[in-house]
Order: C-alpha cells, then sequence, then structure tokens
C-alpha cells in the first residue's frame, strides 16, 4: 500500500520558480506514520556521470532520504537517468514521482509495480512543518590520529564508524539525565519512561510551552546531545594537537601524522511523536553520516598540492544552514581559515543544484543558523509580531543594537551608531562580510580617518546622521548607499514605493535621520486602499535589557503610523544596496 503524501510548502514554492527546462531532478523526504513528506528538492546534473545527489544527501539531515525524482515535462515514461535515481531509493518501496507539466502544473505519482499511480496530496505549512518537527543536534568531538595518507584517513574514520555502529557508544541529552544506549548494553535507556517521547521531553526543558510557541525558520526546536564512548587507549590521547608532527612509519619511509580535534556537529529531523528509544539508531547514523562528510573535506585537502605531507592541513568547521527559500537544514564543512571568497566556485555549484538564486549569498559563515539562545542581543524580534499583509520587509536576519548596550553609556547621542550597528550586523548575517560590527569609537576613527570629522570628533558625544552612516558603510564595507531627503515627516508617505522596492531588490535596513532623532526602518505596510502607509520601526532609544516581550509590548520594535514622524522635521534616509554575488 502506498503512503500518505504530504509535500512541504517550501517545495511548492521553489518548484514553481524552478525553469521547466531542466530535465531531471530529485526528491528528498521522510517517513513518519505510513505518511511521505517531502521536504527538498535539487536538481540532477550527471557531471561525469557521477550522480551529484549522492553526496548531497550527506549534507541534509539524517533520516531525510531521497524518495523519488521530478519530471520536467509531460510525458508518464520513464528515462534512463530517473530510472537509475529511483533505484537509490531506500526508503519506501513506491518511490515518488513528480511531473511538471505546462504552465508549471504539478502532479504526483507513486511508482507501483512499475507502474504510475497518480495520488493526491497534502500541502504541509511552513509553521505546522516546525511545530510537528524538531531537531536533534549531535555536538562531540574525537580524536584524530593517523597517516596523514588518504588510506590513513579512509582506515581510521571507517574504523570510528564501524565502532560507533557496534553499539558501544552511548548518547546523552545535554541539560537531562537520560542517556541511550547501544546492543553493548543491557539497559537500553535510562532517566525516563521508555515510553515518553521526544517532544514530551523537548516540552520538559522548554520555557514556553509548545502549544504557545510561534514557529519559524528563526524559532524550531532543537534538542542538544552529546556522544559518550567507552574509554580505550586510543581516546586517552591528550596531545589533539593543530599541527601535523613528523614520525617513522614500518618501513622507515619519511611519513607524516594527522593528530587533531574532530568535531562532530550534526543534525536529525525527527518527529516529535517518535519514541525516544528509537532515537539511538538515529544518532548513530547522525554520527557516521557527519563522519563521511568530514572524511570527504579531509580528503580534499590531502589531495591539494602541498599538503600531501600533511604539513597545512586545516581543521574542519562546520556550519548549518536554514535558508528561508529551502526550507530544511543543509550542513557544510569548511576548512578553518579559508576565505569564503576562494570557495565561490563550490557554493555556486551548490546554488544550481539547490536551484538557488545566483545573485546574493546563502552558503557563506555569515548564513550560518544562530541557534535561539546563543546570541547575546535579540535576533530580529520583528518575526515574534503577528504577520501582516502587503508588507515588504528586510531580508534575512539583523541584531538588535540600541543605547546602553555593551556596558556603554550613548544614552541621548548614540542613536544612529546604533542604527549603523544593526545593519553592519544585517551584512554579517547575509553573509557579504566578516568584517566585525563597529563600535562607536572605530566609527567616529573612520569618519575622521576619511577627513569628514576634525581629530576633536574622536571620543565625543556628538550625533551622526545618513550621510556618515553612508560614508563609514563605504569606507569599512565598500557598500554603496542611497540617500533620501524628505523635505518633512509628511513627506515620508510620497516615498513608500521607493522603500518597498528597496527592500524587495535589496533587501536591508534603512537608517533614518536628520533634523530629529535616528531610527532604524525594517519593513513598510502599504493600504492601497486608504493610501496610507505603516513603518516597521527597530527603535535604538530603547535602554532596558535584552528582553523580547519588554521590547514587543512596550513598541521598541512595531508598526508606526505616519504620525510617528515629525511633521516638521526634515528626515535624511540612507538605503544601503547590496551586489550581486554568491
Amino acid at each position: 500500500m502506498s503512503p500518505r503524501l504530504k509535500i512541504s510548502k517550501y517545495v511548492i514554492e521553489r518548484l514553481s520558480a524552478i525553469d521547466t527546462n531542466e530535465s531531471t531532478g530529485c526528491l528528498y523526504g521522510l517517513m513518519y506514520d505510513g505518511t511521505l513528506l517531502v521536504v527538498g528538492l535539487s536538481l540532477e546534473f550527471f557531471e561525469n556521470e557521477k550522480k551529484t545527489y549522492s553526496q548531497l544527501l550527506l549534507n541534509l539531515p539524517t533520516e531525510i532520504e531521497l524518495c523519488g525524482v521530478i519530471k520536467f515535462n509531460d510525458t508518464l515514461s520513464l528515462e534512463s537517468k530517473p530510472k537509475e535515481i529511483l533505484q537509490d531509493v531506500d526508503i519506501t518501496d513506491n518511490p515518488l514521482v513528480i511531473i511538471i507539466g505546462k504552465n508549471n502544473e504539478m502532479k504526483p505519482y507513486f511508482l507501483v509495480h512499475d507502474k504510475l499511480e497518480e495520488t493526491k496530496y497534502e500541502v504541509l505549512e511552513s509553521d505546522e512543518m516546525w511545530k510537528q518537527f524538531l531537531h536533534v543536534r549531535l555536538n562531540t568531538v574525537l580524536p584524530l590520529t593517523c597517516e596523514a595518507t588518504v588510506p590513513g584517513v579512509k582506515n581510521i574514520l571507517q574504523n570510528k564508524r564501524k565502532k560507533i555502529a557496534s553499539g558501544q557508544v552511548s548518547f546523552r541529552i545535554d541539560g537531562t539525565s537520560v542517556y541511550l544506549f547501544g546492543v553493548a548494553s543491557d539497559v537500553g535507556i535510562t532517566g525516563t519512561n521508555v515510553e515518553s517521547n521526544i517532544g514530551e521531553l523537548m516540552d520538559s526543558m522548554a520555557a514556553e510551552p509548545s502549544k504557545k510557541k510561534k514557529y519559524n525558520t528563526q524559532n524550531i526546536d532543537i534538542l542538544p546531545v552529546h556522544l559518550v564512548m567507552k574509554t580505550t587507549r586510543d581516546m586517552l590521547s591528550d596531545k589533539l594537537v593543530k599541527t601535523a608532527v613528523k614520525m617513522m612509519t614500518t618501513q622507515r619511509k619519511p611519513a607524516f601524522c594527522i593528530s587533531m580535534p574532530l568535531r562532530v556537529d550534526t543534525l536529525a529531523m525527527i518527529h516529535r511523536s517518535t519514541k525516544l528509544s528509537e532515537l539511538y539508531t538515529v544518532l548513530v547514523e547522525a554520527t557516521c553520516r557527519s563522519l563521511r562528510l568530514l572524511e570527504t573535506v579531509l580528503l580534499e585537502q590531502i589531495g591539494q598540492e602541498g599538503i600531501g605531507d600533511g604539513a597545512g592541513l586545516r581543521l574542519p568547521e562546520t556550519f548549518h544552514y536554514l535558508p528561508p527559500e529551502l526550507g530544511h537544514f543543509l550542513t557544510r564543512i569548511v576548512p578553518k581559515g579559508i576565505p569564503d571568497e576562494s570557495m565561490e566556485s563550490e557554493r555556486r555549484s551548490l546554488h544550481e543544484q539547490l536551484g538557488l538564486r545566483l545573485d546574493r549569498p546563502v552558503f557563506r559563515r555569515g548564513n550560518a543558523h544562530v541557534i535561539a539562545g546563543t546570541n547575546s542581543r535579540l535576533v530580529s524580534p520583528h518575526e515574534a509580531l503577528p504577520a501582516r499583509t502587503n508588507t515588504a520587509l528586510v531580508r534575512g536576519r539583523c541584531t538588535y543594537h540600541h543605547y546602553m548596550q555593551d556596558n556603554f553609556n550613548d544614552d541621548g547621542w548614540g542613536c544612529a551608531y546604533r542604527s549603523m550597528q544593526t545593519i553592519f550586523s544585517w551584512f554579517r548575517f547575509q553573509g557579504y562580510t566578516t568584517v566585525d560590527i563597529p563600535t562607536h569609537r572605530e566609527i567616529q576613527q573612520c569618519l575622521v580617518k576619511i577627513g569628514d570629522k576634525p581629530s576633536s570628533f574622536l571620543g565625543s558625544k556628538q550625533w551622526i546622521g545618513s550621510t556618515e552612516v553612508m560614508f563609514c558603510l563605504e569606507t569599512l564595507l565598500d557598500v554603496q548607499s542611497r540617500i533620501i531627503f524628505a523635505n518633512t515627516g509628511a513627506d515620508l508617505q510620497n516615498y513608500t514605493p521607493e522603500l518597498i522596492h528597496h527592500f524587495q531588490k535589496h533587501g536591508s535596513p534603512i537608517m533614518i535621520g536628520g533634523g530629529v532623532l535616528a531610527h532604524t526602518i525594517i519593513g513598510v505596510e502599504y493600504n492601497d486602499t486608504t493610501n496610507e502607509t505603516r513603518y516597521l520601526i527597530l527603535d535604538p532609544h530603547y535602554t532596558g535589557a535584552d528582553d523580547l516581550s519588554v521590547v514587543l509590548s512596550k513598541g521598541w520594535c512595531g508598526w508606526k503610523n505616519s504620525d510617528f514622524w515629525n511633521k516638521t522635521a526634515h528626515y535624511n534616509l540612507c538605503l544601503p544596496q547590496t551586489k550581486p554575488c554568491i
């Protein structure tokens, strides 16, 4: 019997945007309660006869597997390439085939006894998906010591995978007394009821009940887990050095040894109803998947000129991404210290494979997902506000900078500085730069250095405005800005179309200043019936703690009517522009 079919709204939206000239694609999903949920897709290029989806699977959360193909034509026949992909589907006995016809019309079929049978499907809304599913994050360090050769790395990591898969390891759920044991132990699970499910455990650990929580890509449940290995001589090595050391092989030929701490940081996507007792096998697979991905990164380095002897080998760094366009996590492991600019070719291939735009960064270090609670400042507090229609909003995350942060008293004079820091954070989060967010003094030093301000300006409490913010963005980030001049607050209404265009094209926060206080505009809402505009404001004049409930309830982040602006004061708006890049 074929499973029930649900398709993530993210997948539906991406399919409607993909050029139908593509011939074949892959579908990725997971099974739960007799249901196949499709959560992702990719385009298959078969470069040099290599199945690109095989490698991509290592980058996806465990439990997400290849589940079918996409055909971008009207024919029901299966060509050789789709058939080849379908042979690798293990998650279900009835692989899914989605046919995209004329006008992007979509029809799903299950392959039953080599025949395509059309099926109905349900679209799973994004908030409902994040409500039903959570992620388990395994984060641990394993020592790696081996010869700096391809066989050396392959053998040691294969042995580690075998040991982990043998049931000799256990897992501890952080913040609890819950341990999960493998077949080498008769215990199974301790610290909780054997019948407990993952959702119940997550709710018991959460400060906010899941029923009241607002779910989106920046507010999802992640359960932290740690791996515990039995102590062996291999695990007792205390020389986890980052540089290679010289050694002698048994043949007395010169060789080199890799000795480094290997961080395993991996995710699994789990339905909340999953029993905790079923989590052990998922974590084993997640660990092995991460080790295979780490192996790929290490072998690529060893194969490079000058690194074959182990010298210059870099520690692998793991980054998890959750682009709004994808609707699922994707993990990348890159050598530490390699500039983002030098990995553009690899990112471009990933964009093309996933059908993503080629004009903005998605997988740079700055784009990596920020897990809730790991940032001392509020990140995108506006996302907790009720959804509205006819809006144009800032694209992506930014941090809320305001008076009195960093134990620095700028009350009464630092609002434009704080607005500029919010803009800087946006460019960092979107991966456009790795430049640190400047302090007030560093902003002043920049303006003095370029000759905009005299040396007496340094260390003062003098205000800055939109033009100074423009100068600093250009000097420190090489970002050009557009300045809009409004004679009065009442005139701002005339510039609504330009603000909407800015958010749709560039998506960056807007700094507004002039004859009065500075603010940050992160969205506009236009009512074409009443011809009225509302503005989503991040107010830098807030002096309290970074408490989301206070910031929202008191209106420090919120929608403001046009009368928020002084009708007689003039205003200058700084609109930072973005450049096409990956």
